[in-house]
């Protein structure tokens, strides 16, 4: 599909969940449902048919695209965290800041986009893609348990129990190995891979509250200009300096591009922090991306 016709399903099928919480039909507290339901089956479903199904001789090419991620959050955390603290921000929301600027939706946002825009070779280089964000939310998990104390048991019971991570892993086990799946389980995963774009999309409408423009303008403007434009650019001179062009490149550039990840926000409030902001941050910069995310697309 074009980028406009891409964008105007994405964004129809928003409006309809937004609509349809005006009218009274779906409630707010219908997205926790949405979510779970999203990020424990839909999605994992999803990576893990994709990833089964992907050409092995691709796997060594598209392995560089989870640590061009990690390298490009690292280095919008830290210009994030260095600026903050010059400014003498609290510590809880500098780094609920920080995780904003540094952890892109390449998933929840990313994947429909892609997808709608690019078709399953786009949608598979998006996959590797995140699971540098997969990486990303252990790194911080373990990071702010260290920073900020907390039960390192549950911190390693919600690692492992990671629908997405083991989703990764049996993915690209069961390819590798190649381990048949059969008909049955095949057709299981495509019914229910299929909920994902459309299930993501009504969240999405559900969870838009427009009051949270008057909250943080300042602290999302910030946040803006990290994600959506540095965060891009930096993907841009570090794929280069790995080497990699072409259409892992361009999905790359874009993934990059993407909104904060509404995991930060998941960590914001796990390790009690300043998750109003967060919160705030992520909201106005998903609108804001959806006036970046076309110009971005059309350059690359």
């Amino acid at each position: 599909m074009s980028l406009e016709y891409t964008f105007l399903v994405i964004l129809i099928i928003i409006f309809l969940g937004y609509f349809s919480k005006r009218i009274g039909l779906l409630e707010v507290n219908n997205v926790d449902t949405l979510n779970k339901i999203v990020i424990n089956i839909a999605m994992p479903c999803l990576v893990f048919y994709s990833l089964y199904n992907t050409d092995i001789s691709l796997i060594p090419k598209l392995g560089i695209l989870p640590i061009v991620n990690i390298i490009v959050a690292g280095i919008s955390g830290l210009i994030t965290y260095i600026i903050l603290s010059i400014k003498k921000f609290e510590t809880k929301t500098k780094w609920s800041v920080v995780l904003v600027a540094a952890m892109a939706n390449t998933g929840f946002f990313g994947y429909p986009l892609i997808l709608g825009v690019f078709g399953n070779d786009g949608l598979i280089r998006a996959i590797f893609y995140d699971v540098g964000t997969t990486l990303l939310f252990i790194i911080f998990n373990l990071l702010l348990l260290l920073l900020f104390g907390g039960k390192l048991e549950k911190v390693v019971k919600k690692i492992l129990t990671f629908p997405l991570l083991w989703a990764v892993v049996l993915g690209l086990l069961f390819n590798v190995a190649n381990i048949p799946i059969g008909p049955v389980v095949s057709n299981v995963l495509v019914y229910l891979k299929a909920l994902t774009v459309p299930l993501i999309m009504l969240s999405l409408g559900l969870s838009i509250d427009f009051r949270g423009l008057k909250n943080s303008l300042n602290m999302a403007a910030f946040t803006s200009v990290i994600k959506l434009v540095i965060a891009p650019i930096l993907a841009v001179f570090v794929l280069k300096l790995f080497g990699v062009g072409g259409f892992e490149f361009q999905i790359s550039v874009i993934e990059a591009a993407m909104p904060p990840a509404m995991l930060a926000l998941a960590l914001a409030i796990n390790f009690d922090l300043d998750f109003h902001v967060a919160s705030d941050c992520i909201f106005i910069d998903m609108m804001v991306s959806l006036i970046t995310l076309p110009i971005i697309m059309s350059i690359v």
